[in-house]
């Protein structure tokens, strides 16, 4: 038993360093991005290329999300609390999904009052509510963002 362990333990390295592994043909060799050069139009260009392949007319019927961003009416209602909070007199319709520049300006709105302040930050907890970070999910979101952000470099 022994020697076969010991023969085990001279062979395993010797036949990996021969035969690599099949996951090394899914990695996707991406350019490395530098986290400080990704500007925030950048980064909202990147999330609107993934949500809705530049389209401000998309929309997702099987979980309502619609516009650039994909806006759902739960984040339109999250945003109006937040302005609520914030002692603000302005407020979204579940209309203004449909306009960018409005959209944009809800995304700002939440990323601002969850204190994001990384693209990675904003761009998991935008796709996976407060706790993207926690979720597993949004690791993969991260990782088509980054493809977007290194697209346009």
């Amino acid at each position: 038993m022994k020697k076969k362990i010991l023969i085990l333990a001279l062979c395993v390295p010797m036949i990996a360093a021969k035969c690599p592994s099949l996951k090394t043909h899914y990695a996707v060799n991406l350019p490395t991005i530098k986290v400080n050069s990704i500007t925030e139009d950048k980064l909202i260009q990147a999330l609107i290329n993934v949500e809705s392949a530049n389209n401000d007319n998309a929309y997702r019927s099987c979980e309502g999300a619609a516009g650039a961003l994909q806006i759902r009416r739960t984040m339109v209602r999250d945003v109006n609390r937040i302005l609520r909070r914030q002692k603000s007199n302005q407020q979204y319709t579940y209309e203004d999904r449909w306009n960018r520049q409005k959209s944009i300006e809800m995304f700002n709105i939440y990323c601002n009052h969850y204190n994001l302040v990384t693209p990675e930050e904003k761009a998991r907890c935008w796709n996976g509510g407060p706790r993207g970070l926690q979720k597993l999910s949004t690791k993969r979101y991260w990782e088509k963002v980054k493809k977007q952000l290194a697209i346009q470099n």
